[in-house]
């Protein structure tokens, strides 16, 4: 009675562990990938109502609840609704600062699954940077600018991690300058043209706010960056359209193995493209509009770069974890039931796979200067040519917002643009 007693117990908790492993993993997928399903068929409203609410996810999941609904309702235009998503997903990434200790140290003989996701040092990012989009779409170009403040410290704190996000950092010196902090701008600008290596991008707003600064010198050496012929247009901008674009599907996380006899299993996952190089979205033909600037940046490549910053911890927490496990199956006092549990810990191990999959592959931001009275844009992405509804530049508005985003060759446009004073 004793040996089966023996026997019994650790393989009924092995077996417990391995159902609640399974559960968690069934019950995030489900709710999760119907949503995604019918975003990427176009289906808006249907993916919306796949997340009607937190408890559709798993509780570890709630992150991603938050992030992924938050974009849905972003591209389906309403920009109200996904402020108030993503600002959960940006308070609930603060809170889980304060690891779990009981989380954690369930994830030593179980699976990363069982722990709450808490997103990539890029997606914590591109939390803000959809906010920052979403408040300058409705007109509140003051909380964009807490929230580009808040962008600036994720830079800072994963610097290699996320500086290939340049239409984050863009957008970031858009929010200063939209509030004529141009100092702010001026800044963040310069920072922008280092990491990209090519001012030319840029070299336009950098001369605009290097004179309003007093820096001649700055003015002169931009100038070389600039095309002589737009140099001498004698026209003088009466207005700007922005239009952020979204194109394609970011990677996903696949998961892979590495077996060691006789039953040491690590595992992890890494980002797998789902599609092939997209162009960068123009504009053109244009009526009364001088030449655009266009910043993109490849979503997939930051992420990728993301978890490869977290691969020395990934590393030590699966050593961590295989050193556990063999602490345990070698502590059993019956060899059979050393077997069952070395089996059940190998099923265990299940990469984590969790990751933001309703992002981009590429953002773009166009800046397009306007002239006065009606301007025609069209904008070319992924093949399509999109009329953006003619903009009527009139003094005390002459700043414009538009967004525009292709997904599988299906293209949405949202004309809730705002218009603001430039400066």
């Amino acid at each position: 009675m004793v040996k089966g007693s023996r026997i019994n117990r650790p393989f009924k908790c092995a077996c417990l562990l391995l159902c609640l492993i399974s559960i968690a993993i069934s019950g995030c997928s489900v709710k999760l990938n119907q949503a995604r399903k019918d975003f990427y068929s176009g289906r808006i409203n249907q993916a919306s109502t796949a997340l009607s609410n937190p408890e559709d996810v798993s509780s570890t999941d709630h992150l991603l609840y938050y992030m992924e609904k938050g974009a849905i309702l972003h591209h389906a235009g309403d920009y109200p609704g996904s402020i108030d998503l993503l600002l959960n997903a940006a308070a609930l990434i603060s809170e889980q600062e304060m690891i779990s200790a009981g989380q954690q140290a369930a994830s030593l003989v179980t699976s990363e699954w069982m722990t709450d996701y808490k997103g990539e040092y890029a997606e914590r990012l591109l939390v803000h940077t959809y906010l920052m989009m979403n408040f300058l779409m409705t007109g509140n170009h003051e909380s964009a600018l807490v929230e580009a403040k808040q962008a600036l410290e994720v830079y800072t704190d994963y610097p290699e991690a996320c500086s290939a996000d340049y239409f984050t950092r863009a957008l970031i010196a858009h929010c200063f300058e939209a509030l004529n902090e141009i100092n702010g701008a001026y800044i963040e600008y310069k920072k922008l043209a280092k990491l990209m290596g090519d001012p030319a991008p840029v070299a336009r707003k950098l001369c605009e706010l290097a004179g309003r600064l007093g820096f001649y010198d700055d003015v002169a050496h931009y100038k070389q960056f600039i095309p002589e012929s737009e140099l001498k247009r004698s026209d003088r901008k009466a207005g700007e359209l922005i239009v952020f674009v979204s194109q394609g599907k970011s990677p996903v996380k696949i998961p892979h193995n590495i077996v060691l006899p006789p039953s040491i299993r690590f595992s992890f996952s890494t980002y797998e493209s789902r599609g092939g190089y997209l162009p960068s979205p123009t504009v053109g033909p244009l009526s009364q509009a001088g030449p655009s600037d266009s910043i993109t940046t490849d979503v997939g490549e930051v992420l990728k770069a993301s978890l490869n910053e977290r691969l020395v911890a990934v590393i030590a927490k699966e050593t961590a974890r295989v050193v556990a496990k063999e602490a345990i199956a070698h502590n059993m006092n019956d060899d059979n039931v050393e077997i069952l549990v070395r089996i059940l810990f190998f099923l265990m191990e299940v990469p984590d796979t969790r990751c933001w999959e309703t992002l981009p592959a590429y953002m773009s931001m166009i800046r397009v200067p306007l002239s006065s009275g009606e301007n025609q844009i069209r904008l070319n992405s992924m093949g399509q040519n999109v009329e953006i509804p003619l903009i009527d530049v009139r003094p005390g508005n002459g700043r414009f917002y538009h967004y525009y985003s292709v997904r599988n060759g299906i293209g949405s446009f949202s004309s809730k643009g705002d218009s603001r004073a430039g400066n």
